[in-house]
């Protein structure tokens, strides 16, 4: 890793193959959306039309500031690590001027978190405002929980707001795509146009490649590194059992973790070996990958795998041992970890680290003064870095409806909002749209570490558009001891996997059958785990899995895969 060097200047410009498919073949699996599926076709299908495939020409990629300190990867996609926060007077303005001149802007996008203050009692809002240079930001929010729902709803009404931010695991977002709701951005973003905007032209080549569709810049869309969790073990127990290495062999871990289940006890406090029984945390260990890949040119499943049985019989080994909590088939009290209570466990870089007095990692701390933290990468039972998958080069997208198009000045002011939304880490604006108003929402302290504020809190969900700065990794100082330690788990892991042609694709099929499938997925998974199923049943499964649409699902993408070529 390097610390405070410049990454290369890099110009992706180039011409991409891009993958084409007939709405015909690909959504004759959707018959079955329903109402607010059929609403959805019938709105979309009165104010566009499907776009034309094309060529992607990539928009040039540029690298983002680069503030001092900050430590970055020689590997592609990892993000970079700065420790702390910068100083208060090192912030700078990175939109010289507000993008918009008056008049109003919409949007529909996921509220995280508590319902937040109505426009006219929320400061932040009217301060957004003012930075955006709107006179009016009509921000519609939607929960998590409800945002399907709701944005199936908005896609029927045919007025759709000037942004609407959308998941492709949605099979009603995916459907807007194809059916043409949104606006190609070609005309205004490939190539060098790009760089009219400069905050949007820091988004990696990856992202523009993986969220376009058949050649068609359809969103700006929401970079994201390619491995983001972490997975970490308790180093104060594994000193106890007799070893302060995490072995490099997916076997030799299991008998650490075996051992680790009978110890019961450590730092004053009941312990297990793991909670939650998420499948994803240990598919490395048989090197699964990535969801769909290519085998022998066909498109299949990672548990359609060979070795998928073998990971089974694993899993079931761990169970037998005492590994997992008793109730990790079910929900377990998330903050086992927090309180001590779990050695191995997986999180998000910002669940372990996001602020220094609730990041889990220095929460366990408080709790468990002696605790110490080793993270690492899922190794192979073969030996080396175990196959982790990778994700999309985005995370998701804000798109502008196609009847903007009609006065490309408009269409060139809102790329100029999603440019601001887009503001690098270190700048002001950045700090802005995750913190608020310095004052209300956050203050700094005497060695200038962001603090956040109590009461106000809230108002700030408003500028969660969907858009936000390249991701850096803030470890705050008094984490400065695992810098390396991270740094060296997200290389590995993200070096040992890649990318397969299936994961540049959106298929409505997918999108559609997945939470089926997970379901099943899951039912089977934790019944031959915990020994209520035998291992061998894993050919009924396969088959079961395919007969509920996996099957339709890997011939909708082996159909679009044959026309691309």
């Amino acid at each position: 890793m390097t610390r405070g060097a410049p990454l290369p200047a890099r110009d992706s410009t180039r011409t991409s193959p891009a993958p084409s498919r007939r709405d015909a073949l690909r959504w004759a699996g959707l018959a079955g959306l329903g109402v607010a599926g059929a609403g959805t076709l019938g709105a979309c299908a009165n104010r566009a039309e499907p776009p034309p495939a094309r060529d992607l020409i990539t928009p040039t990629t540029v690298d983002p500031p680069l503030v001092d300190g900050m430590i970055t990867s020689d590997v592609e996609r990892v993000a970079p690590i700065y420790l702390g926060s910068p100083h208060p007077d090192d912030y700078v303005s990175a939109v010289p001027q507000p993008p918009a001149d008056g008049g109003t802007a919409s949007s529909f996008q996921i509220l995280w978190g508590p319902p937040v203050p109505g426009r006219d009692r929320n400061v932040v809002w009217q301060e957004l405002e003012d930075r955006l240079g709107v006179d009016r930001l009509d921000a519609r929010m939607a929960p998590d929980a409800s945002f399907g729902d709701r944005l199936a709803t908005l896609l029927a009404s045919g007025e759709l707001p000037d942004f609407v931010y959308i998941q492709d695991s949605d099979p009603n977002a995916v459907r807007a795509i194809t059916d043409g709701a949104f606006l190609p951005l070609n005309e205004y973003l490939a190539g060098d146009q790009v760089l009219e905007y400069p905050n949007l032209a820091t988004t990696e080549e990856q992202a523009w490649i993986d969220s376009a569709y058949d050649g068609n810049l359809i969103g700006v869309p929401m970079p994201a590194p390619a491995r983001n969790n972490l997975v970490v073990l308790r180093l104060d127990a594994m000193k106890e059992v007799g070893t302060d290495e995490v072995p490099d062999n997916g076997e030799d871990l299991k008998d650490l973790w075996l051992e680790l289940a009978k110890l019961g006890e450590v730092g004053g406090r009941r312990v297990w070996g793991h909670g939650a029984l998420e499948p994803t945390t240990f598919e490395p260990l048989h090197d699964l990958g990535q969801e769909f890949q290519l085998v022998d040119g066909r498109v299949t499943h990672k548990y359609l795998l060979p070795q998928y049985e073998d990971h089974l019989a694993y899993m079931r080994e761990l169970w037998a041992g005492g590994f997992f909590h008793p109730d990790s088939l079910g929900q377990v009290d998330p903050e086992l970890f927090q309180q001590g209570q779990q050695l191995n466990y997986e999180a998000s870089f910002a669940g372990f680290y996001w602020i220094p007095d609730q990041g889990r990692i220095n929460v366990c701390r408080r709790v468990v003064p002696d605790a110490e933290f080793i993270h690492f990468a899922m190794p192979s039972v073969n030996g080396g870095v175990g196959r982790h998958q990778i994700d999309k080069g985005y995370g998701g997208r804000v798109c502008i409806p196609a009847d903007r198009g009609d006065d490309p000045a408009r269409v060139r002011e809102l790329l100029r909002i999603c440019d601001f939304y887009r503001s690098p880490f270190g700048s002001r604006e950045a700090l802005f749209l995750e913190q608020g108003v310095e004052g209300r929402q956050f203050e700094f302290d005497e060695d200038g570490n962001i603090t956040q504020l109590s009461g106000a809190t809230d108002e700030g969900s408003v500028t969660w558009l969907g858009l936000q700065k390249n991701q850096v990794n803030q470890l705050p100082l008094i984490n400065e001891d695992l810098l390396e330690n991270i740094m060296t788990t997200y290389e590995q892991s993200t070096e040992s996997g890649e990318l397969s042609a299936v994961d540049t694709l959106i298929s409505g099929e997918y999108a559609r059958q997945n939470a089926k499938l997970t379901e099943i997925h899951r039912d089977f998974f934790n019944a031959v785990v915990s020994g209520r199923r035998p291992v061998s049943d894993v050919d009924t499964f396969q088959q079961e899995w395919l007969d509920a649409g996996g099957q339709l699902v890997l011939e909708d993408f082996e159909a679009m895969l044959d026309e691309a070529s």
